[in-house]
């Protein structure tokens, strides 16, 4: 399953336009109109029986604990490559290194479907809006709603969206999570809600969060930035693979 094959959620359907017959105005058979027609229009996929809706998300947190520190920057990382008028904190190359995009190349390049247990011949990728950052819920009464709501529906075991077909899955990406400790190291957590529904009943689900070590992330100085890069996408391939492994009920 390719990203090119996904289809975004809030998209109703794409839109097919009918040229109109020419057989009567041409000296050529209409079998052979018809033969040349289907050789260069875009041969169009059926549609799959299933669905799998796809939230990544945009709700990333940094935290750096020692002896005498807290919540905040982690100190001295800054991207010169263009950024060097501020130190950048963690959530903020976490934003730029792993967005939204990135985060579904990645799982396209696992073929994640079937890695859940669903047969990708067989379900259609929804990409959904991405899960928001905690922190834009503070001055967002809006949007502090539409996330309670999307929760209560969570915890009632309801379908995310409005979708009534029989066959139907959610992942949900609940949060990216950089933790430093001075004892244990640098690692990447992420967070994922899986549930596969047969008609308004879930039959399997998985929920947790999984962690992976960084060495090269934050990048200290422009040369350590594509290894930064790299290993950030790295330890979330790893994270879902383990995720799946251990946290859903294959």
């Amino acid at each position: 399953m390719k990203l090119n094959a996904f289809r975004l959620g809030l998209m109703a359907g794409a839109m097919v336009f009918a040229m109109p017959a020419l057989a009567q105005e041409s000296e050529a058979p209409v079998e052979a109109l018809a033969a040349s027609d289907s050789a260069t229009e875009p041969a169009v996929e059926p549609a799959k029986p299933c669905e799998l809706h796809v939230w990544p998300t945009e709700n990333y947190i940094g935290v750096k604990m020692g002896l005498f520190s807290g919540f905040g920057l982690v100190g001295a990382a800054i991207d010169q490559a263009g950024h060097a008028q501020g130190v950048k904190t963690v959530k903020d190359l976490m934003r730029e290194y792993l967005g939204p995009q990135v985060q579904l190349g990645e799982l396209d390049r696992l073929e994640f479907v079937g890695l859940l247990g669903l047969d990708p011949d067989k379900y259609d990728v929804i990409v959904q809006q991405p899960t928001p950052w905690n922190e834009d819920l503070k001055n967002n009464p809006e949007l502090k709603a539409e996330v309670k709501a999307f929760n209560k529906k969570l915890k009632g075991g309801e379908r995310l969206t409005e979708s009534d077909n029989a066959c139907y899955a959610e992942l949900v990406t609940t949060h990216i999570f950089y933790h430093k400790a001075m004892m244990y190291g640098s690692n990447l957590f992420t967070g994922w809600v899986f549930r596969q529904f047969d008609g308004k009943n879930v039959t399997r689900e998985g929920t947790g969060q999984v962690k992976n070590p960084l060495e090269h992330f934050p990048p200290t100085d422009e040369t350590m930035i594509e290894a930064a890069q790299a290993e950030l996408r790295d330890a979330y391939s790893k994270d879902f693979t383990e995720y799946v492994e251990k946290k859903v009920n294959l």
